[in-house]
């Protein structure tokens, strides 16, 4: 027979790996979708060939030969995914993602592949960037030769707040 050792705990358990500081949670930027003339046509065309998809079955017709009615179930599928695929040409998801890690001390951009899982496109740690300038509304990388890296909206004062702890000395 064995004998099992156990021991009681008096005091507060505490987790094994401290949790991170409010500061140091990663910052994710997006890329903001620009409006333009043809976005605007492909979701005004795409809301249009999705409600005459619908509107086909609502309509009265005339006659109820079961050949118009077979070609008018293929024509309204036709319409629904052609509607559909308009209007996710331009989806938010497929844009890609910035991310500020301060407790790695490096910048990921990530994009998401055709089954939704994020992809590393580009990482680079803090030490190797120039400089950042950080305005009223966006964050300018610069590599160390001077040369501007990225360029990025930051409409939020708090997230440019964070962004100026976790650069700390770079900023400028």
């Amino acid at each position: 027979m064995t004998a099992v050792e156990t021991a009681v705990i008096s005091g507060p358990v505490m987790p094994a790996r401290p949790r991170s500081k409010p500061s140091q949670r990663p910052v994710r930027l997006t890329f903001p979708t620009k409006p333009s003339a043809s976005r605007t046509v492909f979701l005004i065309a795409g809301s249009a060939l999705v409600t005459c998809s619908a509107l086909m079955w609502v309509l009265p017709e005339p006659e109820t030969a079961m050949n118009l009615v077979v070609m008018k179930l293929f024509a309204s599928l036709f319409f629904l995914l052609c509607g559909l695929a308009l209007l996710m040409r331009n989806h938010d998801e497929a844009k890609p993602e910035v991310h500020f890690d301060a407790r790695r001390r490096e910048l990921r951009v990530m994009e998401r592949d055709d089954h939704g899982r994020p992809q590393l496109l580009l990482k680079r740690g803090y030490d190797s960037l120039g400089a950042v300038h950080i305005s009223l509304n966006e964050i300018e990388l610069w590599n160390e030769d001077g040369s501007p890296f990225l360029t990025l909206p930051v409409p939020d004062a708090d997230v440019r707040n964070k962004l100026r702890v976790q650069f700390g000395t770079l900023c400028t």
